[in-house]
């Protein structure tokens, strides 16, 4: 019997309810004084920490020679990261996030290159249906931003970035062997963050961090490190880029409802306590359950 559920999607899906409880996390750490280089820098290190332990499975299957697609792959991610924070930092978040969604897009488009791939009608409809919903999600109050290119430019470049990363994986990880691409991808990523990050965390300005701030950013980032082992490995093991994006995309999702869910305990306030706003996303999160249901069945 036909196996009708795609089972291997299961771990982008865990991977987005990781990623939404890591957001909250995080955001607590950032109000209370944490900052955004503090946050990317420890995040990396921990990816880095996470993955090392896979090269103790030995050598079995490794082409060390193929290990350069690894080297890639980190490059990528970690320009992926630095686009990301200056397309929030130079402007509008509400042009940013918009533009930062089109990875699925980018994925689905580079996913074309790959020998074998052919487009699937189902799964492009996915794609616009995923767009379309991240885009409501994103929706609220305007924040007034004096480089909207600038903005678009980073934000694009960062998505561009992501997607080609994710498509280095799904290549190179089977040539180069699973055990050895994911520690040297994500080893390369810690290691370009100690030279380039370390400073912005040293330097000036020094904010004042408050009492709780380091355990909530120590738990953000441990769950980040496990999301991204979760889509590591759905990507790495079993190719499909594109719909393992699509299905990790639900993360919008996810953050939504758990920030409805426990908000105003932890006394954050959001845009998604606007009614109108409330409203959009939560259509916005019915395009993307029907995107996910379009890929996983």
């Amino acid at each position: 019997m036909a196996e009708i559920l795609h089972s291997y999607l299961l771990l982008p899906l865990a991977a987005a309810v990781l990623y939404a409880a890591a957001a909250l996390c995080l955001k607590i750490a950032l109000g209370r004084g944490v900052t955004t280089w503090s946050v990317l820098f420890y995040s990396n290190i921990v990816l880095g920490l996470f993955f090392a332990p896979l090269l103790l499975a030995g050598p079995s299957g490794w082409n060390p020679g193929a290990a350069v697609w690894a080297l890639a792959s980190g490059v990528l991610f970690f320009l992926g990261q630095i686009g990301t924070f200056r397309s929030l930092q130079s402007g509008d978040v509400s042009v940013a996030t918009p533009a930062l969604a089109s990875k699925v897009v980018f994925v689905a488009l580079l996913s074309l290159l790959v020998p074998g791939n052919q487009a699937d009608p189902d799964l492009w409809l996915a794609v616009v249906l995923t767009m379309a919903g991240m885009m409501l999600l994103h929706r609220g109050p305007k924040i007034s931003s004096s480089r909207p290119l600038l903005t678009l430019a980073w934000a694009l470049f960062a998505a561009l970035s992501f997607a080609a990363a994710d498509i280095v994986v799904q290549v190179g990880a089977p040539v180069a062997g699973f055990t050895l691409f994911m520690p040297v991808m994500f080893g390369t990523v810690a290691l370009l963050s100690l030279p380039l990050l370390w400073p912005h965390i040293l330097g000036p300005p020094r904010r004042t961090v408050a009492r709780g701030a380091l355990g909530w950013l120590a738990v953000g980032v441990l769950l980040l490190g496990l999301q991204a082992t979760g889509m590591a490995s759905a990507i790495g093991l079993f190719g499909d880029a594109t719909a393992a994006n699509v299905v990790y995309s639900s993360r919008g999702l996810w953050s939504l409802l758990l920030l409805a869910l426990v908000a105003r305990r932890l006394g954050i306030t959001d845009s998604v306590f606007d009614r109108r706003t409330l409203a959009l996303r939560i259509v916005g999160c019915v395009l993307i359950l029907g995107a996910v249901t379009l890929v996983l069945f």
